[in-house]
């Protein structure tokens, strides 16, 4: 299923994108230029112009990109999304009366092709019973699994000292170690079709804040995980692609109503000692609220970008390792962070 999250602005993820795959052969046509014009002049073969070269190369190499950027696997059908116009889907709640929520929901649209399961990703008993439920119902000469997409996400906001042992463990838990196992299950299944695994992932994994400290470091443990499992996925024919959204809305597409995560947030300030709250003082607590608020009251949420880095990264022959379909501001913030001297950075975004 795909994941609640993305930009307010205009997409302009997808020329971001080819824009980055572009880069290589611009790159490698300039080289081959240069290399064949010392050649050819060398050799008195030819006085042609490394920039006529260059023009020449880069023709050929950029058309091939655009042939390959929009090659569709031929493992699948041509669908419009990842509902069942051309895939079983097979979707996973976390609770029952998410389940049945979805199921009144996707009923129409189901065609007969949507599963809708319960799926805690904490549970090995869930994990498992998924497992052999979609085996046990994959289509007829099916090889295996095409991808397993990863949206379970659970969020918790505050000051790194506040925030409890069991909030720890239970962001970390649903955050990564769920992913890692339904991974470590499914990847059989997967292997076999040389399918894909794509994983919904925060911009936060790139751009560190206050009071999103816990959130930030369980999806920067998700992206690295996610690198080194493409690396050993390679020898099978398995893509690994992450869907980097938008941190903005992180924070509020998972609650089921808008005060959960200041209600949160008081139940932290609350189990605090009476010295660290004395310390902290109640003026920063409600500085720090309001600035919770605006995860509270974003509801002007447009999905397509998102959805549409999903479809992609499940039917694309050769998908891009890494899709941003965030706001052209957030894609600035996070290349200062990644490039930037972190004093500079800390002017510009967080002082």
């Amino acid at each position: 299923m795909p994941l609640p999250s993305a930009s307010k602005e205009p997409d302009d993820g997808q020329t971001w994108e080819l824009a980055e795959r572009c880069l290589l052969p611009i790159a490698f046509s300039h080289a081959i230029a240069v290399i064949l014009a010392t050649i050819l002049n060398t050799l008195s073969i030819s006085q042609t112009s490394s920039f006529v070269l260059f023009l020449l190369s880069l023709v050929i190499s950029v058309g091939f990109t655009l042939f390959y950027h929009n090659l569709k696997s031929s493992h699948v059908p041509h669908i419009q999304n990842l509902f069942p116009k051309g895939f079983t889907v097979f979707a996973g709640f976390g609770t029952k009366v998410e389940s049945e929520e979805a199921m009144q929901k996707l009923k129409q649209e189901a065609s007969g092709r949507l599963h809708i399961l319960q799926l805690d990703v904490t549970s090995e008993h869930d994990i498992h019973s998924t497992f052999l439920y979609v085996n046990e119902n994959l289509p007829d000469g099916a090889p295996g699994l095409w991808a397993l997409i990863h949206a379970a996400a659970w969020v918790t906001l505050g000051e790194c000292e506040w925030i409890p042992p069991s909030v720890l463990r239970r962001s970390v838990d649903i955050n990564f170690i769920g992913l890692a196992r339904l991974s470590q299950v499914f990847l059989p299944l997967i292997r076999r079709s040389k399918g894909r695994v794509v994983i919904v992932n925060s911009l936060s994994a790139r751009i560190p804040s206050p009071v999103r400290g816990i959130y930030c470091a369980v999806k920067a443990a998700v992206e690295a995980w996610a690198a080194c499992l493409r690396l050993e996925m390679r020898r099978w024919g398995v893509d690994v692609v992450i869907v980097e959204t938008s941190e903005y809305v992180s924070g509020n597409a998972w609650l089921k109503d808008n005060g959960s995560l200041l209600e949160q947030a008081r139940d932290m300030w609350t189990q605090l000692d009476p010295q660290t709250r004395k310390e902290y003082g109640q003026e920063l607590f409600q500085k720090e609220m309001l600035a919770l608020e605006r995860y509270t009251r974003e509801t002007d949420i447009d999905l397509t970008p998102v959805t549409r880095a999903l479809i992609d990264g499940v039917m694309k022959t050769f998908p891009m390792r890494k899709y941003t379909p965030v706001s052209r501001k957030e894609r600035i913030q996070a290349l200062c962070s990644d490039y930037l001297p972190k004093p500079v950075y800390d002017i510009l975004y967080v002082n």
